[in-house]
């Protein structure tokens, strides 16, 4: 690696840290915090009640959602019984062929018509608020009687009306809004940990 590399991975190393000390206090601000944590607790007594959870993103946050419903289905800091989640971006197979044959703003709504329930929740990431397969699908999830989260970026914080529980990190920065989304996400997932645990 030259010196000029070097110099650019500190670079955006630094420019990273800064953006997180920054955004640590923001996220951390009561209100912030308040309406985190009632999205949380949404998703607890959903799955105290026997209800499923549904994950959904593109791209980076597809990644995310896998790894949220695999938290879920395992475990994220203790054990306790699996709890059902699913990741609408999971099966490729899936994807495409809904893509190819209805259309790509279909891609989750179809898995939130085949898998959601009333009192199940939608979690789903879109940095921008926009992408149209997320807001179909959180239009069809609200149809179906599901709690909806949806955690987006500073270009998604006028869509409060597409979701219950509206989480907007204040950054215009992608991988920036998605490590916060993933903060919250493996929160909440620890805390139903604990909270499973204790009920068994």
């Amino acid at each position: 690696m030259t010196s000029t590399e070097t110099d650019l991975v500190a670079q955006q190393l630094d420019a990273g840290i800064a953006a997180w000390a920054a955004l640590a206090e923001q996220v951390s601000a009561p209100q912030m915090r308040e309406r985190v944590g009632a999205a949380g607790q949404t998703v607890l007594e959903a799955l105290r009640a026997g209800g499923t959870l549904l994950v959904a993103g593109n791209g980076g946050s597809a990644a995310i959602a896998s790894h949220v419903a695999a938290e879920f289905l395992g475990k994220c800091i203790q054990d306790r019984h699996p709890l059902p989640a699913i990741s609408l971006a999971e099966s490729h197979s899936s994807l495409t062929a809904i893509g190819n044959d209805y259309g790509f703003d279909q891609v989750f709504l179809r898995g939130v018509q085949a898998f959601g329930r009333p009192g199940d929740v939608l979690i789903a990431m879109s940095t921008s608020g926009t992408s149209p397969n997320v807001v179909a699908a959180l239009a069809e999830a609200r149809l179906r009687g599901l709690a909806t989260i949806l955690m987006t970026g500073t270009k998604g914080a006028g869509q409060g009306d597409l979701a219950d529980h509206l989480l907007v990190v204040p950054s215009s920065e992608t991988p920036r809004i998605q490590e916060v989304h993933m903060l919250w996400a493996h929160a909440w997932c620890e805390a139903v940990d604990l909270a499973m645990q204790e009920q068994s």
